[in-house]
């Protein structure tokens, strides 16, 4: 008499249950991170009909963009974009000797129109705005990358030199920032569009580490990150501007 396969049917399926699921899961966060991108590009194009546009502002834009991240990592349990956050808050804070270069050294940079409480050389909450920049542009660009190779590297390059500086340049007329004393486009110093374009490739390396290694290597990667940010603009400055020796 043979005896049936009594297997339960749910382990059987399960590893290919726990790709579907997987898969979900990706398809969700993606369409999340570009709802991100979209929410934050409506809202700073509105801003800048908003005369009383400060400080302020930056920071209730950045508490709505990890009000959002976070709701999703707690609805779906969702270890990898939690490990994203970590990597790109670290990124921020990281972040915040670049920004003190750009002050003080180059004097390109001036935090001072926005008002409001300063960390280091830097607004309050300009480390999370970082934070979600970096979440933004690491996971898209890995996505990018892991879909079309070099040419998804690329593309995130490309990304990175127009998303952030559309930032850069909105930032004069809603009162967080602004540039002088460098060669710019409009608004934007060239440095900034160049840099940030191999910030995003340097974001989208990093991501595929954090995307496949633990909180540890989260901290490294944020930490590495930082430094990255500042060596990019610091290229990119002696590029456009020339590095000036006292």
């Amino acid at each position: 008499m043979l005896v049936p396969n009594c297997q339960p049917l749910s382990l059987a399926a399960s590893p290919s249950s726990r790709r579907k699921t997987d898969d979900l899961l990706a398809q969700k966060r993606l369409s999340l991170i570009m709802a991100t991108i979209g929410i934050n590009i409506v809202a700073v194009a509105f801003l800048t009909l908003a005369p009383w546009s400060d400080w302020k502002t930056g920071l209730a834009l950045n508490l709505v963009d990890n009000a959002v991240l976070l709701w999703f990592v707690v609805q779906h349990r969702d270890r990898l974009l939690a490990r994203f956050m970590l990597f790109g808050l670290v990124v921020g804070f990281t972040e915040l000797v670049a920004d003190a270069w750009l002050v003080d050294s180059t004097k390109t940079l001036d935090y001072s129109i926005g008002g409001g409480p300063m960390l280091w050389r830097s607004p309050l909450w300009m480390p999370f705005a970082w934070e979600v920049v970096v979440v933004q542009l690491g996971y898209i660009g890995l996505w990018l990358w892991n879909r079309f190779g070099s040419w998804g590297l690329a593309g995130v390059g490309l990304l990175g030199a127009i998303n952030i500086p559309y930032y850069e340049e909105m930032a004069r007329h809603i009162n967080w920032w602004r540039y002088s004393n460098c060669r710019m486009l409009s608004h934007t110093p060239y440095y900034i569009i160049l840099g940030e374009s191999a910030i995003a490739i340097l974001l989208a390396i990093l991501a595929k580490e954090v995307s496949r290694s633990t909180w540890t290597t989260a901290v490294l990667a944020g930490t590495v990150g930082g430094a990255g940010i500042f060596i990019c603009y610091a290229m990119a400055y002696a590029i456009t501007d020339g590095i000036r020796l006292p």
